[in-house]
């Protein structure tokens, strides 16, 4: 713990938790406005072709496509942010570190903060370089939980980073994405309500198709 303990009170250091990114926004909300939950969410499909390059690229630069679909909301943030620099996310990890916890059921589903500092005068390869460092080195200490990693910030009141979220799904299932069969039993996904400002999705199922969902 201790190592993880270090390594987040120095990839957090001088980090606003608790400031919102200046996302646009087509009504003004005040700081302590109460939340419905209720929003807008697009889904799109990225295309065969688009796909097929991401695919391409993520495998001829030793990229995965996780990384390249993180690295693409950073440079959405940055852009819809007007230049900002400093881009802090959260993001849902599985919380199983080790390899015995892969086959034990439970929930262990632990939030981190992904911090990207990056220079606007950066290519391409120079983002996703860093990108890969930035989540490979937090994945390594994603099992320190949440809450230790606020208490290192106690000047921070609300985690506002969590607004800004990001996942990514690569697996595939043949059944329907709101129904799932365990013996007789049927299963429906119920909606949820998240009080977010933006939360984007990528749901890759092969090489050849992807989409994109943003609420």
């Amino acid at each position: 713990m201790t190592a993880a303990n270090m390594f987040w009170l120095d990839n957090l250091h001088d980090c606003n938790l608790d400031r919102s990114l200046p996302l646009p926004f087509d009504r003004f909300r005040l700081s302590e406005e109460h939340r419905t939950g209720r929003g807008t969410s697009v889904s799109f499909n990225l295309g065969e072709e688009l796909s097929r390059a991401f695919s391409t690229y993520a495998s001829s630069h030793d990229v995965t496509i996780e990384q390249l679909a993180l690295m693409s909301y950073y440079a959405f943030l940055f852009k819809v942010t007007n230049g900002e620099n400093d881009l802090c996310i959260g993001m849902n990890t599985d919380g199983r570190y080790k390899e015995e916890l892969m086959s034990v059921i439970g929930m262990f589903v632990n939030a981190i903060p992904l911090r990207c500092q990056l220079d606007p005068h950066w290519s391409f390869h120079q983002l996703i370089d860093h990108v890969k460092e930035v989540i490979r080195n937090s994945l390594q200490y994603s099992y320190f939980p949440l809450q230790r990693i606020l208490t290192q910030h106690p000047q921070a009141t609300k985690p506002i980073f969590l607004e800004t979220s990001f996942e990514f799904q690569s697996y595939y299932s043949k059944s329907s994405k709101t129904e799932l069969m365990i013996g007789d039993a049927r299963l429906f996904a119920a909606p949820i309500s998240l009080k977010i400002d933006i939360w984007i999705n990528y749901h890759v199922p092969s090489m050849h198709q992807s989409t994109c969902s943003i609420e």
